[in-house]
C-alpha cells in the first residue's frame, strides 16, 4: 500500500540523509525474515523515516521497526481509531490545544506543542488526549523530516483531580511507543508552568519509565522563559515569540489533522492485514 509523502526516497538519497544501500537492507530483511506484525513490505520512504529515527543505524532500524507494529498491535485503545471526526477525539480538542508550531530548532527538531484549553477535570479523558497527541506526529509538515520530535506543554490549569484521572498503563504504552516504536527520534517533553500536582503526578510516571526515558521530562517552573531552548520565530506570541496566537496556530493544525485523515484510515487497514 502506498502513501503519499511529501517528500520521496531518491531526494533523500541525494541530500544525503541515507543511503541506497541501507534501504535496500531493509527492504531484504523485511523480505527474508518476515519479523511477526510487520508487513512484507514497506514503502521506501517509511523505510526512511525509520532509519533517520535511528540515526542510519540499520540494527537499531530492524529493532524500532518490530517495535512500532508490535505495540500499535497490543494498544489498539490509543493507536487504532484514529479518526478526527470521532466525539473523544473532537472532545480531546476542546480539552487541550495541539499545535505543530511552524519552523524548527536549530538542530531541525519538529516541536510539538500543547496547552490546556479546558482546565475542568470532569472533561479531561486521557487516552483519547493521548491518541491526539500521537496523531499530531503525523501532522508534521513532512516534505522535510525532522531530525528530532520534541514536546512543549504547558500546564497552566493542571490541578489536583487531574492527577486522579491518570491512568498507569496507558501512559506506561505511549510513552514505550514514544521510546521504542515512532519513526522519529523522541527528543523529551518540556514542561511549563509545573506545579506541585504535575511533581506528584511525575512521581507516578517515574514508576513504570525506564531512567532514560524518563530523564527527557524536564519540568519548569512559572516564570522559565521557552526562548532559552527554542528559537522565538517558532513560539505562539502567548509564550513570548514572533507567531501567531495559540488559538491561531491551533486552527491551522486542525486543518493539518484533516488532510492527514485518510492516510490513518489507509495505514490501520494496512496494518491489520498482518495481525
Amino acid at each position: 500500500m502506498e502513501f503519499n509523502f511529501k517528500f520521496n526516497a531518491e531526494d533523500m538519497i541525494l541530500k544525503k540523509r541515507t543511503t541506497r544501500e541501507n534501504i535496500d537492507l531493509i527492504k531484504d530483511w523485511l523480505e527474508t525474515t518476515k519479523p511477526k506484525y510487520v508487513p512484507l513490505q514497506i514503502q521506501e520512504e517509511l523505510i526512511i523515516l525509520f532509519l533517520l529515527s535511528c540515526d542510519n543505524n540499520t540494527e537499531r532500524t530492524k529493532g524500532t521497526i518490530i517495535a512500532h507494529f508490535k505495540m500499535k498491535k497490543e494498544a489498539p485503545e490509543i493507536f487504532d481509531g484514529r479518526d478526527m471526526y470521532r466525539d473523544d477525539i473532537q472532545k480531546a480538542f476542546k480539552t487541550y490545544r495541539m499545535i505543530s508550531l511552524p519552523g524548527r530548532t536549530a538542530e531541525n527538531y519538529q516541536i510539538l506543542y500543547l496547552s490546556l484549553r479546558d482546565s475542568d477535570f470532569r472533561n479531561f479523558d486521557l487516552v483519547p488526549i493521548l491518541k491526539a497527541t500521537y496523531m499530531l506526529l503525523d501532522v508534521e509538515h513532512d516534505d522535510n523530516p525532522p531530525a528530532g520530535a520534541i514536546y512543549l506543554a504547558d500546564m497552566k490549569g493542571f490541578g489536583f483531580m487531574h492527577v486522579f484521572k491518570l491512568r498507569p498503563d496507558p501512559i506506561r504504552k505511549y510513552m514505550h511507543y514514544l521510546g521504542e516504536g515512532v519513526p522519529v527520534q523522541f527528543k523529551g517533553v518540556h514542561f511549563i508552568n509545573g506545579n506541585y500536582f504535575l511533581d506528584k503526578a511525575m512521581l507516578l510516571v517515574k514508576a513504570f519509565l525506564k531512567p532514560e526515558l524518563f530523564n527527557l521530562l524536564k519540568i519548569h517552573q512559572k516564570g522559565w522563559n521557552p526562548s532559552e531552548l527554542f528559537p522565538k520565530s517558532s513560539l505562539p506570541k502567548e509564550l513570548g515569540g514572533d507567531l501567531e496566537s495559540e488559538e491561531e496556530l491551533c486552527n491551522k493544525t486542525i486543518e493539518l489533522y484533516k488532510e492527514k485523515q485518510t492516510f490513518w484510515e489507509k495505514e490501520e487497514k494496512w496494518r491489520h492485514q498482518y495481525h
